[in-house]
Parts: C-alpha cells; structure tokens; sequence
C-alpha cells in the first residue's frame, strides 16, 4: 500500500447530520481532522 503521510487530501463535499452541504476545506488547516467514512449498519 503506497501511503504519504502529509500528502494534502482532495476537497470534497458531503451532508452532514442537519442536512447542510459541508466541504472539506471549510475545516482544513484551522486543527487536525480525522477524516471517517463510516457505512452504518445495514
């Protein structure tokens, strides 16, 4: 697996819990993100 730590993520956007369009870069470079895709139970 080829893995680059440091490596500048692509921007993107998701809904959040409320429903609101959230990009990415709203939240980069202000603190650390842990970025995680969870499927949910199914």
């Amino acid at each position: 697996m080829n893995q680059t730590i440091g490596r500048r993520f692509p921007d993107f956007e998701l809904t959040d819990h409320d429903g609101q369009i959230v990009k990415l870069s709203q939240f980069a470079g202000k603190f650390p993100l842990i970025v995680t895709f969870y499927r949910g139970y199914w």
